[in-house]
């Protein structure tokens, strides 16, 4: 599969369900940059759990520095929407301290962001843009779906998603990717 838009230079966000091929097209997108550029992938996935979610899959490379840390799925794992919360507030410092402190000190010229949507359950979009700012291309995706049900944890990620929605050149759904591919 060949990527179908120029994403050199621009900030891109791939949106979808779960299970829509956000991560692979991510993947695609950091295969096409091997060489070109020098790349930070901040994976803030959790591992596989009943069969959504996961994190990449990232070749040996010197110019791809790959970080990632302890996630946990706070919708998939809580037993209540308090938990769910407290989950996610743990999730987002582990991200602020792991990752995002950590990527503004790589000299890179991408960013590759896998589920940024959980960080975005709890953590700052402002943060999260400061960080985007320091890289000429960002690609990023996310959870945009139905698959989870309305509560406080949704609406505030799927608020700050609109956020980044309108930040980013262009969004591109993971359905349309799909669909071209058939």
């Amino acid at each position: 599969m060949k990527t179908c838009r120029p994403f050199f230079g621009l900030k891109t966000l791939i949106v979808g369900d779960v299970n829509t091929g956000k991560t692979s097209y991510t993947q695609l997108l950091l295969l096409e940059c091997r060489g070109k550029k020098t790349m930070v992938v901040l994976d803030m996935a959790p591992e596989r759990v009943k069969d959504i979610g996961g994190k990449m899959q990232v070749p040996p490379d010197p110019d791809i520095h790959y970080l990632t840390t302890q996630i946990y799925p706070p919708r998939l794992s809580a037993k209540d929407d308090i938990e769910a919360l407290k989950i996610a507030q743990k999730n987002a410092k582990a991200i602020e301290r792991d990752l995002l402190t950590r990527a503004e000190s790589i000299p890179a010229e991408a960013l590759i962001i896998n589920d940024v949507s959980l960080y975005l359950q709890a953590g700052s979009p402002k943060r999260l843009f400061q960080v985007m700012e320091k890289f000429q291309t960002v690609i990023l995706n996310g959870y945009w779906g139905n698959t989870f049900p309305d509560g406080d944890l949704t609406r505030k990620e799927r608020e700050s998603m609109e956020r980044l929605m309108d930040l980013c050149d262009q969004v591109i759904e993971a359905e349309e990717i799909n669909q071209s591919n058939d």
